[in-house]
């Protein structure tokens, strides 16, 4: 099993939770770069409320919350190194950034503090462009955009009271207004069935699940043309994450045969990592290697 999936900005690496059945969940990144995904169990234990970030190098980034508290730590294959902790608001993970009541960087000593957040607003934020954080103000207009280099912060284009501000930096309107997804003020994906999620965008395109039946298909949105594409997936479910490589694109993916995989869609067609498996075969272990290396494979029970 594998959940909390993270991308990084560049889609290149990715983090997640895996446990095999039965057992505790520990961190795991996943490095996309060389022409078969690597993939490597980090130390420590998590619970599932446990946030994660992929660094490279063969890294995470971790936060915990726990009655009050906090602790944001870097972990690798051996270790485990707590960088800040203490009492406080709950601490957001997004990417290098935690927001509890401002906006602060993860550094090797430490957080560093970027920005106050704007009056109202709370998070998660979502990472609009390197400097520019999105967040949603649930008792007051907006959502808005707060530039971590000055501090200062704007409403985005039509703001209301009760939007949210969505993954790729789509706008989601309070229940009950129509249409419900909107960018840079205007209506967009009216056409869409009404179970859409936001995964991950890259500043021109968006990266979204749609909901159909029992499983879900993939839709990559191009705001700037309108234009919709949805390429040719197996059957089965979508994750909560997306990332964008040049001209691919990554999602978790689960299907009976091929569970807790990674599903890379480009110009060439789709591919599964771990692949699935045959009809009839049975569950094996959390895998961890290059799928097609053996000589690197080590699997966990």
């Amino acid at each position: 099993m594998r959940v909390n999936w993270r991308f990084s900005a560049d889609g290149r690496y990715a983090a997640c939770l895996a446990a095999a059945q039965g057992d505790v969940f520990r961190p795991e990144v996943w490095d996309f770069t060389g022409p078969d995904p690597l993939v490597r169990p980090l130390a420590s234990a998590c619970d599932v409320t446990t946030q994660i970030s992929p660094l490279g190098g063969e890294r995470a980034l971790l936060c915990r919350n726990d009655d009050g508290r906090h602790r944001i730590s870097l972990v690798t294959q051996s270790t485990e190194t707590t960088l800040t902790a203490g009492r406080g608001p709950w601490m957001h993970l997004t990417d290098d950034l935690v927001t509890g009541d401002a906006v602060h960087r993860v550094t090797g000593h430490g957080l560093s503090k970027l920005a106050d957040l704007p009056p109202g607003a709370s998070s998660p934020g979502v990472v609009l462009a390197p400097r520019l954080l999105g967040l949603t103000r649930p008792s007051a207009p907006g959502p808005v955009v707060l530039d971590l280099v000055t501090g200062s912060w704007e409403l985005m284009p039509g703001a209301v009271t009760g939007a949210r501000v969505l993954a790729g930096g789509l706008v989601g309107m309070p229940a009950g207004q129509s249409p419900e997804l909107r960018w840079r003020g205007r209506p967009v994906l009216s056409g869409l069935p009404a179970q859409v999620t936001a995964l991950g965008g890259d500043g021109s395109r968006i990266a979204l699940r749609v909901e159909r039946g029992a499983g879900s298909r993939l839709v990559i949105f191009t705001p700037s043309t309108g234009e919709v594409v949805e390429p040719a997936i197996p059957e089965g479910t979508l994750g909560p994450a997306a990332g964008f490589d040049g001209e691919v694109v990554r999602v978790p993916f689960h299907s009976p045969r091929a569970p807790g995989s990674v599903l890379t869609v480009g110009p060439g067609g789709f591919r599964l990592d771990p692949p699935a498996r045959l009809a009839g075969s049975r569950a094996g272990p959390v895998v961890h290697g290059r799928w097609r290396d053996a000589g690197e494979v080590a699997a966990t029970r």
